[in-house]
């Protein structure tokens, strides 16, 4: 395979089309996500808002590059999706200069390792913000030109995975809905009022009653290595956050988790930051700011109440005890935590219900260890396609 060694200024020209907003008239704008994940649109403008503000329209084909991010991937292709849209002065448009370069490989090009190593050389600077890609830069950046037959098999191939990858990742993703919902429904049975729960033996209960803080806190010894994990909000479980020296952190002790345990973010358990401790993170630790809880299982178990942590109407009662006015201030304490109620069935209710809470546990965990292959398919191609031009 013939590679040549050409500068982009030869085969790529910049091609600006200015628009002047019509005060009455909608504009949607473009951005570009960094780490190649492609283009978005934001939401409509009127021309008046635009003001003077210099943008340019966008055409489908186009190789559209932040000059500020270009250094971490804010690239790509413009797609029938974006015929029409506008840019500000920040993105710039490109077009093959000549037949010698296919506009779809060269996105692709730029968004490999060999691409942005390239883009890095011409972004100077060391904070993010600083690291601006001149024009002039781009141009005389010099890159291995495969033939356009080839440029176009690469293209094809490449886009391919990325549209199968998109679409498992849509498939995975609705069967996560569908998941959670299950598990709330579950948990919740909406389809049984409060009076027939109260025969069925449900009782409405204060998880104080059925959760006791954890006393497993360990003191830190700066010699020793903790496994750390978080939380992340709306019921999505907890987070690895890999391990941690205890010289580097300022807390005095730590909480270890153990299988079951309940574990609730003071900042964020309002916003559904709640999850089971599951074998995976067993043997983990947290902070003081996730309050950690040890359930009494001859009233709760613990895969029942995994079911209830994932429920928005439950996010709702620990948002209406959380304190604080700003969003990001708010705060919920273990007191507060433990004032609020939820419907508990008979143990032997929970039992029943938690093999089905178990499998929707297991389907989630199996889900997210695919979606991470599906997220790992893309950047492995882009790598094999490019690395020989390296």
């Amino acid at each position: 395979m013939k590679v040549e060694d050409v500068p982009v200024g030869d085969v790529l020209r910049l091609e600006r089309r200015s628009v002047v907003p019509e005060p009455a008239s909608e504009y949607i704008e473009i951005g570009i996500r960094s780490f190649g994940r492609g283009i978005f649109h934001k939401d409509p403008v009127s021309g008046a808002d635009l003001g003077n503000k210099r943008v340019f329209r966008i055409e489908p084909g186009d190789l559209v590059i932040s000059n500020v991010f270009a250094w971490e991937g804010a690239i790509a292709l413009a797609s029938d999706r974006e015929a029409g849209r506008i840019g500000s002065h920040r993105f710039m448009t490109f077009r093959p200069a000549d037949h010698r370069l296919d506009s779809g490989w060269a996105s692709w090009f730029f968004r490999s390792e060999p691409g942005l190593e390239l883009i890095g050389k011409a972004s100077p600077g060391s904070a993010g913000r600083n690291r601006t890609l001149a024009i002039d830069r781009f141009a005389a950046l010099k890159i291995p030109l495969l033939p356009i037959d080839d440029q176009r098999r690469v293209a094809e191939d490449l886009s391919g995975i990325e549209a199968g990858a998109t679409g498992a990742r849509e498939l995975y993703e609705h069967a996560g809905v569908l998941n959670d919902a299950l598990a709330v429904s579950v948990a919740l049975r909406r389809d049984i009022d409060e009076a027939a729960k109260t025969r069925a033996g449900w009782q409405r209960t204060p998880l104080g009653e059925v959760l006791t803080p954890s006393t497993a806190q360990v003191p830190v010894d700066a010699a020793e290595e903790y496994l750390i994990a978080g939380i992340y909000s709306f019921g999505r479980g907890l987070i690895d956050r890999g391990p941690i020296e205890g010289a580097a952190t300022s807390y005095r002790t730590l909480t270890r988790l153990s299988q079951g345990d309940v574990v609730v973010s003071k900042l964020n358990g309002w916003e559904g930051a709640v999850a089971v401790v599951n074998d995976a993170f067993d043997g983990f630790h947290v902070s003081s700011e996730y309050p950690t809880f040890t359930p009494d299982r001859s009233k709760l178990l613990p895969q029942f109440f995994a079911g209830i942590a994932r429920a928005p109407s439950f996010w709702d009662d620990l948002n209406i005890g959380a304190r604080g006015s700003m969003v990001r201030r708010r705060r919920i304490n273990p007191s507060e935590f433990l004032a609020t109620y939820v419907w508990l069935p008979p143990i032997e209710v929970q039992e029943h219900a938690g093999h089905a809470l178990a499998t929707a546990t297991d389907a989630s965990s199996r889900r997210r260890h695919a979606l991470k292959r599906v997220d790992a398919l893309l950047p492995a191609a882009l790598n094999e396609a490019f690395s020989s031009l390296g």
